[in-house]
């Protein structure tokens, strides 16, 4: 009985979180750029690193792993086991720079 307890307030928390993340970029060297990520309710701990240019031009394959593409160097505190907010950042940032051909300078996402 405690366990079922305990699985339904898992869950309902679950349902309740939102999904909050932000990010700032913090250098270029050549192509590469250096993002700080974490929640919104952290601060930005987390780095990564993308050759977008690689990307678009095809010099990185779009079949290539997500994590050569998103080189995460120090993940955020939630973000542990997997990169997942660093992807989802990366998508923002993807979308942006296939406009604008320029990295975009801070954002986030939201969901």
């Amino acid at each position: 009985m405690k366990d079922r307890k305990t699985n339904k307030l898992k869950k309902e928390q679950m349902i309740s979180m939102a999904f909050c993340i932000e990010f700032k970029l913090l250098q270029m060297n050549g192509t590469k750029a250096l993002y700080m990520y974490g929640d919104c309710s952290e601060n930005l701990e987390g780095l990564f690193e993308l050759d977008l240019e690689k990307l678009i031009s095809g010099e990185t394959l779009f079949d290539t792993d997500i994590r050569e593409v998103v080189r995460v160097i120090r993940s955020c505190i939630s973000d542990t086991e997997h990169q997942h907010k660093a992807n989802r950042a990366f998508s923002k940032i993807y979308k942006h720079y296939k406009e604008t051909k320029e990295y975009l300078l801070e954002g986030g996402y939201y969901a």
